[in-house]
């Protein structure tokens, strides 16, 4: 409390926002990715990993450095654009643990169907508080959830915000088979489309080499094999793509994955991941970007990373700050679910 009342004097009353930003940026950046991986779900943490994978790709590590350039505008966006995939992913988990607890196991419209009347107890046909609070009691053993979990299942799938799920909301929401996904790999995090072209390949010079069957080394032009490489790895990801869609389609089995879960989504329902995000949750997340990024000015100070500004990061260093704003974002949904910048406030 007295910590509280000490900010409230240096910087004025609190807002929602100001909250959600001292929820995200409380634990050192280190600390808080340990946190997030000795305790979140490894279909989470595979997602994280394929979403830095689609962005930055997965080349070997060579024996030079490579690293992305940029400017301050299009790495502030990317931040961004990965916060918001930290959320996306956090309501993606919301939405097939929701579909575990219905046994939903095939992607046909009719096992939705199915489930959806299952969960509609008074046969109403629309999915009501009452009946998403039944469900989740049967996870805690006829137990009340907590408040939290119910409300943020209402708010993933109640689109028009009347208080009820109605059956077109319910399919939307858990990716019923309604159309044509993205592929499986390459659109496994869409939320990221936009940002793929805010960084920069690796910029590398020099020569580096290589070691042939038989043992011979050749000396070969570093940008040339960099190239070669994201070329094969490329190929590589495009095949596995293509072999992961034809099981699914040919099996019409729902993957466990939350990667592909978003792959299968056509792209009116990838929507329904963010559209609740709050505009206070927004403001929190451009927050933090501006808080991340100082730049030593004239007077040896610090100041606001600009849009002009040239940024050059290691490449290993920016699968880091990419896996950070991942977290971040997923984070600030998990605070949002559970009232958690209200609670700080005092309301």
């Amino acid at each position: 409390l007295r910590d509280r009342i000490t900010k409230i004097q240096e910087s004025g009353l609190a807002t929602s926002a100001q909250a959600y930003f001292d929820i995200a940026t409380e634990k050192p950046p280190q600390r808080l990715l340990r946190d997030f991986f000795a305790d979140s779900a490894p279909r989470v943490q595979q997602a994280m990993q394929d979403a830095v994978v689609a962005l930055l790709g997965a080349l070997p590590t060579l024996q030079f450095d490579s690293s992305v350039t940029t400017t301050g505008d299009r790495l502030a966006a990317l931040m961004l654009q990965l916060q918001v995939t930290g959320y996306m992913l956090r309501n993606a988990e919301y939405a097939t643990a929701l579909r575990d607890l219905l046994e939903i196991r095939s992607r046909e419209p009719a096992d939705f169907r199915a489930a959806f009347e299952r969960l509609d107890a008074d046969g109403s046909g629309y999915i009501e508080m009452p009946e998403v609070e039944a469900l989740l009691a049967s996870v805690y053993g006829g137990e009340a959830p907590p408040p939290y979990e119910a409300r943020a299942l209402m708010k993933l799938m109640d689109a028009d915000g009347d208080g009820r799920i109605a059956w077109d909301e319910f399919s939307a929401a858990l990716g019923a088979l309604e159309g044509e996904g993205g592929s499986a790999f390459g659109a496994a995090l869409p939320a990221l489309d936009a940002a793929a072209g805010t960084a920069s390949p690796p910029n590398v010079s020099g020569t580096v080499v290589v070691t042939l069957d038989g043992g011979r080394e050749v000396e070969v032009d570093a940008a040339a094999y960099m190239e070669q490489l994201r070329g094969e790895a490329e190929a590589l990801r495009s095949e596995l793509g293509q072999l992961q869609a034809g099981e699914a389609e040919g099996s019409g089995a729902i993957s466990t994955s939350l990667s592909a879960y978003v792959a299968a989504l056509p792209e009116a329902q990838l929507a329904v991941l963010t559209r609740g995000m709050s505009a206070e949750v927004k403001e929190a997340m451009s927050m933090v970007v501006k808080y991340i990024f100082k730049v030593p000015d004239e007077d040896g100070g610090e100041r606001d990373l600009e849009r002009d500004d040239q940024v050059t990061i290691e490449q290993d260093k920016m699968r880091t700050l990419c896996m950070y704003q991942l977290v971040l974002g997923y984070t600030l949904r998990e605070a949002e679910a559970k009232g958690e910048a209200d609670e700080r406030l005092g309301r």
